[in-house]
């Protein structure tokens, strides 16, 4: 006679008894370490106490010598004044002098402001109506004022200005593009005849107009609208193999 398949209850049946134990065992384990875990965690190194407790007691100390206060001075300040050219009221009066000898620029002027001395040339003694290419006149006496400039210790800039005209031929694109590139002409012309030192290169257009002298007419302010300015500042610069004053 065949024999029937065990079912699953009677399979059940022949399972071991003891198996949870190995279950239980390792839950045992797992509760040791995290006890074990906690404990190491609060357990106090009295090593660590010990310095603890020095610190403080040294802080908390009535008979602790105490740090007197001193007087903090102030560092020497890092940044430096820069140095000064020659009196502007001195150079006012020796470029006027030497200024008035050149023929082309009896109509310029020669003035003093805040921390300046800018000497002011009417732009239609140098260059033809709204163009940036100097006349032959216009070139010597440029020259010959770059004479004048190398002598001196300050520095220098050249600032070109305009009118109220816009440019009406294709050469420059505003009176913006027209005073700076007269004030690079101008600039190189000085380099070439002898002041190799650097120059600053301003272009105003019609900006400045308000800032020419009070003292000037009307007329005459209007002739200076169109100008270039050789502005001495009150800075020096240094020294060089031909400065004399």
């Amino acid at each position: 006679m065949a024999t029937r398949p065990h079912s699953a209850r009677n399979a059940a049946k022949h399972v071991p008894g003891n198996a949870w134990m190995l279950t239980f065992a390792d839950l045992l384990s797992l509760l040791l370490t995290f006890f074990v875990l906690v404990f190491s965690m609060n357990t106090i190194r009295f090593e660590d106490w010990k310095a603890v407790v020095r610190t403080m007691s040294d802080e908390f100390n009535p008979n602790r010598p105490t740090i007197s206060p001193t007087e903090h001075k102030e560092p020497p300040s890092v940044l430096q004044s820069k140095p000064k050219g020659l009196s502007l009221a001195y150079l006012e009066a020796v470029v006027s002098q030497r200024f008035s000898q050149i023929p082309l620029f009896e109509n310029g002027e020669v003035w003093r402001t805040e921390g300046k001395v800018i000497i002011s040339v009417p732009a239609s003694l140098l260059f033809e109506r709204k163009d940036a290419i100097p006349n032959a006149e216009g070139f010597r006496a440029l020259r010959d004022l770059a004479g004048v400039l190398i002598q001196l210790r300050n520095k220098i800039q050249v600032a070109g200005h305009t009118d109220q005209t816009p440019v009406s031929n294709q050469l420059y694109r505003s009176n913006w593009e027209l005073s700076l590139t007269r004030a690079r002409v101008v600039a190189g012309i000085l380099s070439d005849a002898g002041y190799r030192e650097p120059m600053a290169v301003l272009g105003y257009a019609d900006t400045r107009y308000n800032q020419l002298p009070g003292s000037l007419t009307q007329q005459r302010r209007y002739d200076l609208a169109e100008r270039i300015d050789i502005i001495i500042v009150d800075e020096r610069r240094d020294r060089g193999l031909y400065d004399l004053f």
